[in-house]
C-alpha cells in the first residue's frame, strides 16, 4: 500500500521544521523571549515527526534566541545620557 502524497509536496514534519526555521529567524527581532522556545519546539516536533533537519532546526533557534537577547541589550551599552 502506498502513501498518498500530500496536497502541498511537504513530507512528513518538513511543515513544522519550515515554520520553525522561520519563527527562529524572527526571534532575532521580535520577541525572543516568546518566539525562540516556539521555534525550539517545532523542531523537535519536526524531528519527532521524521525530520531529520529538526534537531538542527531547534538548535537554531537557540542560537537566534541568544543573538535577539544580545541585540535586545547591546543598544543599553550605547546609551550616554
Amino acid at each position: 500500500m502506498q502513501e498518498r502524497p500530500s496536497p502541498t509536496g511537504l513530507q512528513r514534519g518538513q511543515g513544522c521544521a519550515l515554520f520553525g526555521l522561520g519563527v527562529a529567524a524572527m526571534a532575532v527581532f521580535v520577541a525572543p523571549y516568546v518566539l525562540g522556545p516556539i521555534g525550539v519546539v517545532l523542531g523537535i516536533v519536526a524531528y519527532l515527526r521524521g525530520e531529520r533537519r529538526g534537531l538542527w532546526v531547534a538548535a537554531l533557534a537557540v542560537v537566534c534566541t541568544g543573538f535577539g537577547l544580545l541585540l535586545t541589550v547591546l543598544p543599553d551599552k550605547f546609551v550616554s545620557n
